[in-house]
């Protein structure tokens, strides 16, 4: 039986205002869903004061983290119903499929072991009504594409020499789906002359945090403290190009395991474009940029934003010469990780990237900007612009100013 026992007591301090369930994009949805304060401090006060609860609506919430950066007081939601979501898995168990999405570094292995084969399987429509029969995986959901050549391949290096050193927690997306990203990473750290080292890891745990798989989340997570440690006290920044690694490294490692060794790796950990503004308000960022003349929107996603640091994106993009950036304020995408894969919810996701897809159509940029690797799954199905990564963009600047000064 799964135990509370996340050292999660900030329940105590909820006020019932209503904040996190008025911001919740679920609530604000359907009402089918009880709503963050419901089934996070309200029902955490109860079992803790009565007996134990389990509630099935747990199921819709997503684990974004909204519900926690509308708090005022400061109440771990999304920690609450993360322990809901994981009492519920054992109390009913798993499903199949639910299983299969938590686990996203294997079917990474798997389906770029057989990339051609699983990239065309995944566009035939009778083999994704075929998998949505017996999986219950939506078939009219679009998949990232697995590349054979991942960065895994592409990329070994155990350790770095310059004075400033990164130690690169790449993550399953850029691993295995985007591999150009986490490329253009190591490049732009080399234009600023950093050299990357990728040390043993294992997925993040978001995946599995969000389909209740709370031991094997945890057992990640303590594995990526031991190994990430070991460089950072070698004097290594930890930094990652996925705003949901980045998020679970400095928050949820935090709270789940509240232990010493988490909360002194977390000190060290940025997300890529954090990064460059901290190296660029220490005046060490290289901002010799190439124009790029080009209007662009940028999306948000709900785990950069629950880190609270604001929009490092747009504050590095915008020192490109020519390049003007827009905000799409559009709230949440809908794809919510493994959320929009599955059948049930598949109407909801769409419902809730609508918003985000007119904004998209309203500002006719040239491309849409976004860090998140699912964010980008659902923006290229609702929408017709081209996605890119932030460090995709400033790479292609770099580049540029490069190819001019060789030309001169």
């Amino acid at each position: 039986m799964y135990e509370l026992t996340l050292y999660e007591t900030t329940f105590e301090k909820c006020l019932k205002c209503h904040a996190c369930t008025v911001n919740c994009p679920i609530s604000s949805s359907t009402l089918d869903f009880g709503g963050p304060k419901h089934l996070g401090p309200e029902i955490r006060r109860l079992i803790t004061n009565q007996e134990l609860i389990d509630d099935h609506r747990i199921e819709l919430c997503t684990l974004c983290g909204t519900c926690d950066t509308s708090c005022p007081e400061n109440v771990h939601v999304s920690t609450l119903t993360a322990q809901a979501k994981a009492l519920h898995a054992q109390q009913h168990g798993t499903k199949f499929r639910d299983y299969i999405l938590s686990n996203a570094e294997t079917i990474g292995k798997l389906a770029s072991l057989f990339a051609p084969i699983t990239n065309l399987t995944m566009n035939i429509r009778p083999a994704r009504k075929a998998m949505q029969l017996v999986l219950g995986i939506e078939a009219n959901r679009q998949f990232p594409v697995y590349k054979f050549n991942h960065f895994k391949r592409r990329y070994q290096k155990k350790q770095a020499t310059t004075n400033r050193k990164v130690a690169f927690f790449v993550g399953c997306y850029a691993t295995y789906n985007a591999p150009e990203v986490a490329d253009a990473f190591v490049k732009v750290m080399k234009f600023n002359g950093i050299e990357v080292a990728i040390p043993k890891q294992k997925c993040c745990g978001v995946p599995m945090f969000a389909n209740g798989q709370m031991k094997q989340g945890i057992k990640n997570a303590s594995f990526n403290i031991n190994s990430l440690l070991d460089y950072t006290r070698q004097g290594y920044d930890i930094v990652m190009t996925c705003s949901s690694c980045t998020l679970a490294f400095k928050k949820e490692y935090n709270t789940y395991l509240n232990t010493e060794e988490a909360k002194e790796l977390a000190a060290h950990v940025y997300d890529a474009d954090e990064y460059l503004r901290v190296l660029h308000e220490q005046d060490e960022l290289n901002v010799n940029f190439g124009t790029l003349n080009v209007e662009v929107g940028y999306f948000a996603p709900c785990h950069l934003k629950g880190q609270g640091i604001g929009n490092p994106a747009i504050d590095i993009l915008e020192l490109i010469p020519g390049f003007e950036i827009q905000d799409l304020a559009a709230g949440c995408c809908g794809q919510c990780g493994t959320f929009g894969f599955k059948e049930e919810k598949y109407q909801l996701s769409m419902q809730l990237g609508a918003e985000m897809a007119n904004t998209v159509s309203e500002l006719d940029a040239d491309y849409t900007v976004t860090e998140c690797g699912m964010c980008k799954n659902q923006l290229d199905q609702l929408t017709v612009k081209p996605v890119k990564h932030p460090i995709e963009v400033l790479l292609e600047a770099y580049e540029k100013a490069n190819k001019g000064l060789e030309q001169g």
